[in-house]
């Protein structure tokens, strides 16, 4: 009877610890992919998706400040991303080339948190501008990204943030990882049927990984609706911190991705400080199937000298496995 209910229990809360991680190894690919049209005027297909700004200004020779974004897919106009400030910042790199990258990235965001892409978004668009930034990493050069004030939507759903700060790095030599910093604050759901996810969804997280810079443009094929089981990239996440009131989220791990999910796999360790914090606030909030779920999760989750409670999770073929017990999730 009680490993029955630690099947449930874990079942229950590996959807939780899927999506958790998903969304990190995802915002951590953004975040490599999303500098990828930084190097060079390549301008943003009609077919892909349309972009606008109210007023954009360089400032200095290396940065390019925005004032009210707003980008949607090409054919969906339920899939939108506006920002009341965008910042694009690196050495070397033109007004236009700026222009290019906020447009780039603001798309892969879009893309990557709704779970929808565009077939107009043509691999070549990313081809065109991906060299010169290869380049710059190489060279050991730098690319952040600032977004203030986001509204992510995808039908009645919206994901919301104050700020997000993406910082790419390079290192100089043909074969350096490129390293990414992302740091978001002020996260926030709406109209999301998935009541689990609202209450229990980061308001703060900062993940940091690093990726082979040679990877970066197949990667960017994959992601923004051309996937093959081809590309095979392998993704390290050094560290991830993720907090909500009271619960703190922390994590490492390593990741092969395709674009195919089911090719894709994962492996980590992630721990949880102050579990009785968001069992509390599913309990108050009337959602006491998933509550006992996570009573149950604790009960069975390895205890650290801490406090906290872990779980090492691998995702492989399809199958998620949570403490070493497979649990097929489809």
């Amino acid at each position: 009877m009680m490993r029955r209910l630690y099947r449930i229990a874990s079942a229950a809360y590996s959807r939780h610890l899927v999506l958790q991680m998903k969304k990190i190894f995802l915002t951590t690919v953004l975040a490599a992919l999303s500098c990828m049209g930084a190097a060079q005027a390549t301008a943003l297909p009609g077919t892909c998706a349309s972009a606008q700004l109210a007023s954009s200004q360089p400032h200095g020779s290396n940065t390019l400040a925005g004032h009210n974004y707003d980008l949607a897919l090409a054919g969906n106009v339920r899939q939108t991303f506006h920002a009341g400030d965008i910042a694009a910042s690196g050495t070397g790199l033109e007004p236009q080339a700026l222009r290019d990258m906020e447009d780039v990235a603001s798309l892969v965001l879009l893309a990557t948190l709704t779970g929808h892409h565009s077939q107009g978004c043509a691999q070549d668009y990313f081809v065109s501008a991906a060299t010169p930034i290869m380049d710059g990493l190489r060279a050991g050069r730098s690319y952040d990204l600032i977004w203030q004030d986001g509204l992510l939507s995808s039908g009645e759903t919206k994901l919301s943030f104050h700020r997000a700060h993406l910082h790419l790095a390079g290192a100089k030599g043909d074969t350096a990882p490129a390293t990414i910093t992302l740091d978001t604050q002020g996260l926030g759901i709406t109209g999301s049927h998935n009541t689990l996810l609202v209450n229990a969804l980061p308001q703060q997280a900062t993940a940091n990984a690093s990726v082979p810079s040679a990877s970066l443009v197949s990667l960017a094929a994959a992601i923004t609706g051309h996937p093959t089981e081809t590309v095979m990239v392998p993704l390290h996440v050094s560290s991830l911190t993720a907090q909500r009131g009271a619960m703190q989220i922390t994590g490492n791990g390593d990741a092969s991705l395709t674009g195919n999910t089911d090719a894709s796999s994962a492996n980590g360790h992630i721990q949880v400080q102050n579990l009785d914090a968001v069992i509390d606030t599913l309990r108050n909030a009337g959602q006491t199937r998933a509550s006992a779920a996570l009573v149950l999760a604790k009960l069975f989750g390895h205890k650290s000298v801490s406090g906290g409670t872990g779980w090492d999770v691998s995702w492989e073929g399809g199958v998620m496995t949570v403490n070493h017990i497979p649990l097929p999730i489809r």
